[in-house]
């Protein structure tokens, strides 16, 4: 135990410090190229645009990371805005351009750091995981895989390289965009961990849809974050492949409220969760077909279901219904299945629900 004790609290304060900005002498369309970023080495009161160098391909040719970090004239928090890890979710990219585009540096205490497509491999495709290709093609869920691995794969290497030399030293805080996968949508819904206030403070400053109180998925940015004892969220913000200016707006307005609350920023809060009602839930529970078929689906994003109501049935390819589906418990939807076609496993209907159970009290 003291063995592990110690190789944590080395493994926390090594995050915690950073050698230099490293440029490797390149630029590409006239924006340089870093290995290793330092924010303190950056002029202050200024927005700075680099191209982090990555992983590479099966050719040898690198990954970029398109990267922007707006330093203010004071110092103050360091806020991490990370979007794009899963290919085929755009919102949160556009939110976090705007929310860069948004920031005067003269005007801002701290520093922003902006990933604006964390797994270009994806991004490209329009798919949600990383696609490699030793002894044959297989995918892989990069919001798994932090802090990555040094000698890993390329996805395992990209986490790696962005964990210890792109956030390491330059974070206090972490965003991270997301929206549902291709084939299925949320509404403005956020994942936070409430066993920690502060996390449950910056939840509450956005105008959600709905949030969850969640103890983490292993391997996810936000998680690792949260147990390297800095507090992150995960904004799910709304449906993929294309932008939505609703949400998109929604995300920059709790963007900055959660910057006017760490001081970075001057200005009133705008809309949060107190003021949209937002639904806070502790546990949700998924209903996913048995079967292949053609789904229909009863329920709306944001419905108030009961328990034992019909939320989805399937059909077979004559029109025959072969399956039906009911709620297992009373809930809020929070997810639905877009795509009519589905296959075993697939979601039809997610409910976020209050378990009452005292040890889903802040999370099951």
């Amino acid at each position: 135990m003291r063995t592990l004790v110690t190789t944590i609290a080395l493994t926390l304060a090594a995050f915690g410090s950073q050698a230099a900005t490293l440029y490797t002498g390149d630029k590409i369309d006239g924006v340089p190229v870093i290995s290793q970023l330092d924010i303190k080495d950056l002029p202050a009161g200024k927005l700075h645009r680099f191209l982090f160098r990555g992983a590479s391909n099966g050719i040898g040719q690198y990954f970029y990371l398109p990267v922007q970090v707006a330093k203010g004239s004071k110092p103050g928090s360091r806020l991490v805005l990370n979007s794009g890890n899963h290919g085929d979710e755009v919102n949160g990219i556009r939110a976090v351009q705007n929310i860069m585009a948004s920031l005067n540096p003269e005007q801002l205490s701290g520093s922003v750091l902006a990933v604006t497509g964390s797994n270009p491999d994806a991004i490209n495709r329009i798919s949600r995981e990383w696609a490699t290709y030793n002894d044959g093609l297989s995918t892989s869920n990069f919001n798994r895989l932090f802090p990555g691995k040094e000698n890993g794969t390329a996805p395992e290497q990209q986490a790696w390289l962005m964990w210890n030399k792109l956030w390491q030293g330059n974070a206090d805080y972490v965003l991270d965009y997301h929206t549902q996968s291709s084939g299925t949508s949320f509404p403005f819904f956020i994942y936070a961990d409430y066993r920690q206030p502060r996390i449950q403070q910056l939840a509450e400053l956005f105008p959600a849809d709905q949030i969850k109180k969640d103890p983490g998925e292993k391997g996810s940015t936000e998680t690792t974050f949260v147990e390297a004892n800095i507090p992150a969220l995960t904004l799910e913000l709304g449906t993929p492949r294309s932008l939505d200016a609703d949400m998109i707006a929604r995300a920059e307005e709790g963007t900055h409220n959660v910057m006017i609350t760490l001081k970075m920023l001057e200005g009133k809060l705008g809309r949060t969760a107190s003021s949209v009602n937002t639904y806070i839930g502790n546990d949700m529970v998924t209903i996913r077909a048995e079967q292949g078929g053609y789904a229909d689906i009863f329920v709306k994003l944001g419905d108030k279901v009961e328990k034992g109501q019909l939320l989805a049935q399937q059909r077979n390819i004559f029109g025959d219904i072969i399956k039906k589906y009911n709620a297992p418990t009373a809930g809020k939807v929070l997810s639905v299945g877009t795509d009519a076609v589905r296959e075993p496993r697939a979601t039809l209907v997610r409910l976020l629900l209050q378990n009452p159970d005292p040890k889903c009290q802040l999370g099951c």
